[in-house]
């Protein structure tokens, strides 16, 4: 395809052709991290944009009495007036903003801030541009920072405690019969309840509890006591009118309950037969080395991830700089999001909820604080990430999730996350780095 003719070419990049800047901006220092830019974009250059836009509705618009690409121009231009200014800023605009930080080595720690747009047609388009940056800071000697080396030890009674969570876990549940319930069991309860007031039975439940657990609902709890299997037992409960919940304050309630199976657990003894049937072991004691194996690992990453703590509380205490209130926020409404949806159907009060949102701010200050040193450290030293460590962690990645590279990789670069790998093996690379130094 031929490149257009000067004289066919829309201005904009007709100017940019000839190498000249087709909007004019005026950058202001509105503080030690924030800059304030300026624009115009002149109304030739609108124009002749704004007359590429309309041309384009002119050609798609469907107006009723005119068939598709033969309405009038005006009444296309009046008709979607509202839309063909929002084309035309979106147009306009985010490329001058990205060409003018370029042009100014910008590096915005948030999506900058666009505001006061203003156009009249036939006019230039002005508007603002708030940039919140990245403090500059000076490092301190960071190769200088020991820290003690922590002890690697794995104890018999943390194995032990291990092998007696599997065993709890490899439990049986075996059917009772011939007596009633006990501490441990595991019970499912049909219960029928009856507003004595109003005579009207309430819809029956079906329930499962384990008898003995604090949780429990101490009046119903009371009057399991040696029920048997297929045994119904009846008894009233008074609530006082101040009761927790509304649906049952002030109310005397009935209830007719019945075990409808009764379930006890059996532990199994912990062996070499035990061992046996956990997996690939012969014995018992090649179970304990394997679980010290993997006690002894977590500990190694537990220990790595204490030192590094200790080397950036060092830092810290050695570096002064203020972050952006705009780039606190949003990592802060990250975790915060975070939390709440990993505790989905909790209710918080007000209290609870601003102390949370206070924790949100303070982890988000840190880690931001924490990522922007490592990545002065990582910039001062000249880590860099080769393309194979990239491929090579998405291998990683591929074969925990049981996903092929090629599909992974492909899922990478459709969401945009390469650049994400990129970063978190750059910042690993940096904390190998001081962990060395440090021990």
């Amino acid at each position: 395809m031929k490149p257009a003719s000067p004289e066919k070419m829309p201005l904009k990049e007709k100017i940019m052709e000839e190498g000249k800047t087709w909007f004019k901006d005026n950058l202001v220092e509105t503080g030690p991290s924030s800059r304030e830019i300026e624009f115009e974009i002149p109304a030739d250059v609108v124009n002749s944009e704004y007359d590429k836009i309309v041309e384009t509705f002119v050609r798609r618009a469907r107006i009723p009495g005119f068939r598709v690409g033969r309405a009038p121009r005006d009444i296309v231009r009046r008709t979607f007036a509202s839309e063909i200014r929002e084309r035309l800023i979106s147009s306009l605009v985010p490329r001058a903003v990205e060409e003018s930080l370029r042009a100014h080595h910008l590096d915005p720690a948030v999506d900058p801030a666009i505001q006061n747009i203003r156009w009249e047609e036939g006019e230039a388009m002005t508007f603002r541009v708030r940039v919140d940056l990245w403090p500059d800071f000076t490092l301190p000697d960071y190769k200088a920072i020991k820290v003690p080396q922590l002890p690697l030890e794995v104890k018999e009674e943390e194995i032990e405690k291990v092998l007696q969570e599997l065993q709890q876990r490899s439990a049986e549940f075996i059917p009772v019969t011939g007596r009633g319930i006990l501490p441990g069991d595991f019970a499912l309860i049909e219960v029928r309840a009856r507003d004595l007031k109003t005579r009207k039975f309430w819809p029956t439940q079906k329930i499962q509890i384990e008898a003995g657990r604090p949780t429990n609902d101490p009046l119903l709890e009371s009057n399991l006591t040696n029920l048997m299997p297929g045994e119904t037992r009846t008894f009233t409960v008074d609530y006082p009118s101040d009761h927790a919940n509304s649906a049952l304050a002030g109310k005397k309630v009935e209830y007719t309950v019945r075990i409808l199976a009764l379930r006890e657990r059996k532990i199994p003894e912990i062996s070499d037969d035990f061992a046996r049937s956990l997996g690939n072991f012969d014995n018992l004691d090649q179970l304990k080395e394997k679980i010290r194996e993997e006690l002894l690992e977590k500990k190694k990453e537990e220990n790595r991830e204490r030192t590094l703590e200790m080397i950036l509380e060092k830092l810290e205490a050695q570096i002064s700089f203020s972050l952006p209130e705009a780039a606190i926020e949003e990592e802060s409404q990250v975790l915060l999001n975070r939390w709440l949806s990993s505790n989905q159907g909790e209710r918080w009060s007000e209290a609870e909820l601003e102390a949370l949102k206070a924790e949100a701010r303070r982890q988000a200050e840190k880690r931001l604080k924490d990522r922007l040193i490592l990545e002065k450290i990582a910039q001062k030293e000249g880590f860099e990430v080769s393309e194979s460590e990239v491929e090579e962690e998405i291998r990683s990645l591929a074969r925990l999730n049981r996903l092929s590279f090629f599909e992974l990789k492909e899922k990478f670069e459709r969401e945009g996350r390469l650049e994400s790998v990129r970063h978190h093996l750059l910042l690993r690379k940096v904390v190998d780095f001081l962990l060395r130094q440090a021990l």
